[in-house]
């Protein structure tokens, strides 16, 4: 089962929230991902915050370059091929920063409901 990508204008903050959901495109997994608790920020290594905080910009981009796309699409069918297009490329995005998506979705999903986790992550996000 394919998910799509929560398409909308945003910020950082947003992109935490809307970002990725547990599982994206079949690269992810067809399964249905578990739901675990989310992680104490002090749990996860800056070196993973670091990596999850580039793909999140990454991530962010693509929503960006795609948005603009799917909102002049001509018909449903456009819109969902637009829309694995970018999951695709999002998946790819995430795995060249050495996570899966799996772990991807796990940071973001912990910095939901953590706000020190949320900082961190959106101060990786910024560096360049």
């Amino acid at each position: 089962m394919q998910q799509t990508l929560g398409w909308r204008p945003m910020g950082w903050a947003l992109a935490i929230a809307l970002c990725l959901t547990p599982a994206v495109g079949k690269a992810a997994s067809d399964a249905p991902a578990p739901q675990s608790p989310p992680a104490p920020a002090a749990s996860v290594p800056d070196a993973t915050v670091g990596k999850a905080g580039a793909a999140l910009r990454d991530v962010a981009n693509l929503q960006e370059k795609y948005q603009p796309r799917m909102d002049q699409a001509g018909s449903q069918q456009e819109k969902q091929q637009l829309a694995e297009r970018a999951n695709a490329e999002a998946v790819q995005a995430i795995q060249s920063h050495g996570l899966s998506v799996q772990e991807y979705s796990s940071v973001v999903r912990s910095a939901q409901a953590n706000p020190q986790l949320r900082q961190r992550l959106l101060d990786a996000a910024n560096k360049q």
